[in-house]
């Protein structure tokens, strides 16, 4: 059986690749330093695979075409062409974990689009780039947080029990690590383009760590568009800490930095007994 070792959460950003040296140094170390840490710490405690939680800005899918769930399940992955300022690097996929996953996910009530091959945009990218090579296998979880009618944040926080006991019942790794990447508030292609509600970033990030992801996945879709269309992205959140069994979240970093119009978080989850 597999142990989870870490939980983890990261904003992500194309902004992070295109004004990467933008914001002042202080800010870029304190932002760039805790990316590399969450990699150290996967690293050294032994993960084998990351499971990595995002979605996806209408690259590899379309408004026409959007599932509300997809796992990648092919051997490797890259960027897509449409986002020309990612990097060429290519990952390695945990095809056996993913597998396992999207049929574990369907006999618990899930319905997954299992894709075979997939193209990669920022939402997991941007953050990879930062934590540098670590050399592991992915296992890309794709929610959707952009093209509406969105599943309710509850069902995010289903996913996370779920795919935390499908985690443990797995029997070829023996260490996976889980990165949720996205969030907090912020809004893509309005006018509101660059603001930050820092008010409601703090009370997203407050909840979590108070154990209360519960709480937080109860939240109607009114309150969660008032921290922009890009602050549907706490979904993966709420998914992680459900994975780590919802426990006390540890902030590393919250740095409000207007060049990247983001209030950029990095948190950690101690894990605890599963849900």
């Amino acid at each position: 059986m597999a142990e989870i070792v870490g939980a983890f959460a990261a904003s992500h950003t194309p902004l992070f690749l295109l004004r990467h040296d933008a914001p002042a140094e202080d800010v870029r170390e304190e932002v760039f330093s805790s990316y590399r840490r969450m990699a150290s710490e996967i690293v050294a405690r032994g993960a084998e695979a990351m499971v990595l939680l995002g979605n996806d800005h209408l690259h590899a899918f379309s408004m026409d075409r959007y599932p509300a769930l997809a796992i990648g399940a092919g051997p490797r992955f890259g960027p897509v062409k449409t986002e020309p300022f990612l990097p060429a690097d290519v990952y390695e996929g945990a095809e056996g974990l993913a597998s396992h996953l999207a049929r574990g996910l369907l006999a618990n009530g899930f319905d997954p689009l299992v894709c075979r091959e997939l193209a990669l945009d920022h939402s997991f990218i941007s953050p990879l780039a930062l934590m540098g090579d670590t050399s592991l296998p992915i296992v890309p979880v794709l929610q959707n947080t952009v093209a509406p009618p969105l599943p309710p944040a509850a069902r995010s926080y289903d996913l996370g029990v779920s795919l935390r006991r499908l985690l443990e019942e797995y029997a070829d790794l023996e260490r996976v690590a889980v990165v949720a990447t996205g969030a907090p508030s912020h809004w893509i292609g309005t006018p509101e383009l660059g603001d930050i509600d820092e008010a409601w970033d703090r009370e997203v990030i407050d909840m979590l760590c108070r154990a209360d992801a519960k709480g937080l996945s109860t939240w109607p879709q009114a309150k969660i568009d008032a921290g922009g269309n890009g602050g549907n992205e706490i979904r993966t959140w709420i998914s992680a800490a459900a994975i780590s069994g919802d426990t006390e979240a540890n902030l590393w970093t919250y740095r409000i930095e207007p060049l990247w119009f983001l209030g950029v978080t990095v948190i950690e989850w101690p894990i605890g007994p599963a849900l």
